[in-house]
């Protein structure tokens, strides 16, 4: 901001314009965040809303799991394939908006190969998880029998 005097005696702020990015990847990450982060809450609430309250916390069990996702070593159905992608948008969207954040406040406390290193690190171990993830999606779930 800078001090323009118009009328003597009179001093008028003046706001400069931001200078433009040099690339658009914060803005893409910017954009990323608000929008996983509103999907997330609607994913994530529908999710709390089947799990808790039209099955209910205390009668959740295995079954119930390996009826959405499917049994392991069977063909799934059309309904299992819908909760797979279901919770694999949720798990994707999560482990984005959660390294996104990361990168956020870890470039906010350290530099240069500090930061490279926090990053390489948090991008291996939820690069791991999700892929964890999503090869449980994919192969079902186990039956548990008593």
């Amino acid at each position: 901001m800078a001090s323009v005097p118009a009328i003597p005696g009179k001093t008028v702020r003046q706001i400069k314009p931001l200078a433009k990015p040099r690339n658009n990847f914060e803005r893409v990450a910017w954009i990323l965040m608000r929008y996983s982060g509103l999907a997330l809450v609607f994913l994530s609430l529908s999710h709390f809303w089947m799990q808790h309250i039209i099955v209910g916390t205390h009668q959740i069990m295995s079954a119930d799991t390996a009826r959405r996702w499917g049994i392991i070593g069977q063909l799934p159905s059309l309904e299992n394939v819908i909760w797979r992608l279901y919770y694999a948008v949720i798990l994707g969207l999560a482990m984005l908006h959660g390294l996104n954040g990361l990168r956020q406040v870890v470039g906010d406390y350290f530099r240069s190969t500090a930061y490279k290193a926090i990053m390489v690190a948090a991008v291996v171990l939820i690069g791991f998880v999700a892929i964890w993830g999503f090869v449980a999606l994919y192969a079902g779930a186990k039956l548990i029998t008593k």
